[in-house]
């Protein structure tokens, strides 16, 4: 038993080792001592439903681990000495063996339990060794020689609490030079281009099976491009995502009437040199050809809806021509060979010929710019392609 006089002379900033001792000198005592304040109990008093701090009459309590070098195991003895004497009461506690594993485990993970609820809690061994493991495995890459990787750095992350991440996000932004900062806002483009080309992509599925309107508008992850009509679920798409049309615009407007007979566009956007352009988006069924093949002449010509499409874009031209003084001084913008981008249907199944054919209307049509979602689709990949580092 530990001498009380030599316990009260501790420092309860030291550990301590003892000698070697036992007849094989085996045996090593490895002991700290601590203070009362380190030690408070507390008593809960179930009448009054009040909690009570425990005045113990003991000045200071021990804790040795005895180590047996040749079995390499330890065991835990917690002792407790009188206050005035230093000799130990008849009290102590000892752990080996599985208990003491767990007695240690307790102890490591005492400030890793997650105690935000205020109800009862439960934690099970596992969740006790998972605990341990990320906390060992954080230390191992801190302390360790090998430089943390990105997947070991993720899998850190992603076990942090929500505030904790955000406190760790912020001090990240904090320390990352210029260069980093760039990197990083590609890497957040890239991510936010890519979701949303996704969703085109899904959206332009559910029109190919005639399910556009039940699917947009069931998905929470599409809840932004709502809509009760097909063609205005393609247009809220465009609206949340000019970032397609490269550097070409860098506003939308709020006013879309283009004529004295209340002509609307769908969407109006300001170039980068501050002129007006106008989008015209209509419904990308592909079934819906854009082409026709005339037989007598060996040709591709414009189907009915393409061609209505694009006469309702040159009407367009003329109502805003007319109309352009009145929209210059309403809302303070600059009207100058206005052109119209019209967004219809698909070209992913296009022949030689039918893309030649696109080509050549495109390369006719004066101030009208024909784009397909397939287009669109190409485009923002490019983009895209551009944030790879």
């Amino acid at each position: 038993m530990t001498d009380g006089k030599y316990t009260i002379n501790k420092n309860p900033d030291l550990t301590y080792v003892s000698k070697a001792i036992g007849k094989e000198e085996n045996i090593r005592y490895i002991s700290k001592v601590f203070d009362l304040k380190d030690f408070k109990d507390f008593y809960y008093e179930q009448k009054e439903k009040k909690v009570y701090e425990v005045i113990r009459e003991s000045a200071r309590q021990e804790i040795t681990a005895i180590y047996d070098q040749d079995s390499t195991e330890f065991s835990i003895r917690i002792q407790r000495f009188a206050k005035d004497t230093g000799a130990p009461h008849n009290q102590s506690f000892s752990f080996h063996g599985g208990a003491l594993i767990r007695f240690i485990k307790f102890l490591e993970t005492i400030d890793l339990l997650d105690l935000s609820s205020k109800s009862s809690l439960k934690f099970t061994d596992k969740h006790i060794d998972d605990l341990l493991e990320r906390k060992n495995a954080f230390k191992q890459l801190l302390n360790g020689s090998t430089p943390i990787t990105a997947n070991q750095l993720l899998e850190l992350f992603n076990s942090l609490q929500t505030e904790d991440r955000n406190t760790l996000f912020n001090k990240f932004i904090d320390n990352i030079d210029s260069f980093e900062a760039e990197n990083l806002d590609a890497a957040i483009k890239q991510k936010e281009y890519k979701k949303a080309l996704k969703h085109l992509e899904e959206l332009l599925e559910f029109e190919e099976r005639n399910v556009l309107v039940y699917e947009a508008n069931k998905r929470d992850d599409l809840s932004k491009y709502k809509a009760n009509q097909p063609e205005k679920i393609f247009q809220n798409w465009i609206e949340n995502n000019l970032w397609i049309f490269g550097v070409d615009y860098h506003k939308k407007h709020n006013f879309i009437k283009i004529g004295e007979d209340n002509s609307q566009a769908d969407i109006i956007l300001e170039t980068m040199d501050g002129f007006l352009s106008l989008i015209e988006n209509k419904r990308p069924i592909s079934k819906n050809k854009l082409f026709r093949y005339d037989n007598s002449h060996r040709s591709y010509f414009p189907a009915s809806s393409f061609s209505e499409a694009i006469g309702q874009c040159l009407i367009y031209l003329q109502r805003i021509e007319n109309f352009k003084k009145t929209i210059e001084d309403e809302h303070q913008v600059r009207i100058l060979r206005l052109r119209i981008r019209l967004i219809i249907g698909r070209s992913n199944d296009f022949n030689n010929q039918e893309n030649k054919a696109l080509h050549f209307i495109n390369s006719s049509l004066h101030d009208i710019d024909v784009i397909t979602y397939d287009n669109l689709i190409d485009n923002g990949k490019k983009i895209i392609s551009f944030y790879n580092t």
